[in-house]
């Protein structure tokens, strides 16, 4: 059964699988790897690591204009798996544009920076790595690609993981690693592990060297309660600390661990592959996404959810010719004040605001008597009592490919509708408003 589905559902891969053929056509080094199916389709050994390498450089420059250096005897990435993890730590920071990020071990490839840096073009990241040789390897991959002034490449021992690495004078908005998953040679190959027996053989080549494999003091648990315990003298430096994890076992314990630290997890899915990421902090006035948990626990709180309200969160796309930043100046210079809303910022992309009366409803009446003789009491009424709170609504502006997406999520209040009223009314001004704008221009 493929995962495919369940991948993150940013990651272009995600209906949009690589195809190999016409991938080979771009790239003639790759067909060579190519075999026939019966189906007249084309597919790849994944057990022949040239194959893999020739599939992983290839996909980097066609989507990513990544010029890849990879060796046989290091670890080879899979690009959508890196895709997944990395797409998880940019909803956990709310996607912001400029931020500063830690991969601890980089590899020879490097790739998760050269993929944060394409994908976020004013982040910057500071990666480790103690492997002399994938060190100069990453170096050489950040040079040829020209992002040297973005990707900072620190070769460390293997005494500590953080010390030398994070500056106590800077803040970071989040940390990443792939640790080593094994705890011994025997595990690495299969001899000794928690795999059941029914259980089909993986179906891709291992090429990681021991040095990215093996962490001898107790594998990938051990290495990640270490970053862990080290993550408690940077507390105030980085704000969220996130790990990778090999095997379903792990995260248990490591959830056991972090018992007295706020903490959220999720699975990265792809293909016939599961890895599962947690993530951690110090900072007590951060709020995890509820979309960056697992989906069972997600599944768990929607239901929980449900039990308590019945509703749904309503989503507004606009034309991808008006910018993230129009749209947000919108909202906050225009929309709250014209409503009259109570509006606190979560983040540079989340608000949520409370609404004491209706403003919203019934425009044409409400200008019609605007300035009409009739006393009160024939006038248009609106709930404008300020002692019975209308709604209080969660308000979200995304972006994907262009295009910008507004949410709303009816929280509470006595108008369980007043996010598709609000809605409503955003779709009829809102052209109005950009209208206004163009005729300001034009006067200047």
């Amino acid at each position: 059964m493929s995962f495919n589905e369940y991948m993150h559902i940013r990651n272009r891969y995600r209906t949009n699988p690589v195809d190999f053929k016409q991938l080979a056509e771009k790239h003639p080094a790759l067909k060579s790897f190519l075999i026939e199916k019966t189906n007249g389709g084309v597919t790849l050994d994944f057990c022949d690591p040239n194959a893999v390498r020739a599939l992983t450089i290839a996909t980097a420059k066609e989507d990513f204009n990544l010029n890849l250096e990879l060796s046989l005897d290091r670890l080879i990435p899979r690009i959508p798996q890196k895709l997944n993890y990395l797409h998880w730590i940019e909803d956990l920071i709310e996607r912001k544009i400029d931020a500063i990020g830690i991969d601890i071990g980089c590899g020879c490839s490097c790739i998760h920076a050269l993929l944060a840096i394409r994908l976020n073009p004013q982040w910057k990241m500071f990666v480790s790595e103690i492997d002399p040789f994938n060190y100069r390897m990453a170096m050489k991959n950040v040079e040829q690609n020209g992002l040297q002034d973005q990707i900072h490449v620190i070769l460390m021992n293997s005494s500590a993981l953080f010390d030398g690495l994070i500056d106590q004078t800077n803040h970071y908005d989040f940390l990443m690693c792939n640790p080593p998953f094994f705890s011994d040679t025997f595990e690495c190959q299969g001899i000794t592990n928690t795999r059941k027996l029914n259980r089909p053989s993986a179906n891709s080549i291992n090429t990681a060297a021991n040095i990215e494999s093996i962490y001898d003091q107790g594998g990938e648990v051990e290495f990640v309660k270490r970053m862990i315990n080290e993550s408690r003298s940077y507390a105030t430096n980085v704000r969220i600390f996130t790990s990778q994890l090999g095997k379903k076992s792990s995260l248990k314990q490591i959830q056991k661990y972090l018992q007295d630290i706020r903490h959220i997890d999720t699975e990265l899915c792809q293909g016939n592959t599961m890895r599962w990421a947690i993530a951690w902090t110090f900072d007590e006035t951060l709020h995890f996404p509820e979309q960056c948990q697992s989906r069972e626990a997600f599944k768990g709180l929607q239901k929980t959810k449900k039990k308590e309200m019945n509703r749904t969160p309503i989503s507004i796309q606009f034309e991808s010719k008006y910018s993230f930043n129009f749209i947000k100046d919108y909202l906050e210079k225009n929309l709250f004040n014209e409503l009259n809303l109570q509006w606190t910022s979560l983040s540079a992309y989340a608000w949520t605001f409370d609404a004491y009366e209706n403003l919203w409803s019934h425009q044409r009446q409400r200008r019609r008597h605007q300035n009409d003789e009739q006393p009160p009491s024939k006038r248009l009424k609106s709930n404008d009592d300020q002692i019975n709170k209308l709604c209080s609504i969660q308000a979200r502006l995304d972006e994907h490919e262009g295009i910008c997406s507004l949410y709303f999520l009816f929280v509470d209040g006595i108008n369980a509708d007043s996010a598709n009223q609000i809605g409503q009314y955003i779709k009829n001004q809102f052209p109005k408003y950009c209208q206004s704008c163009t005729n300001t221009l034009k006067l200047e």
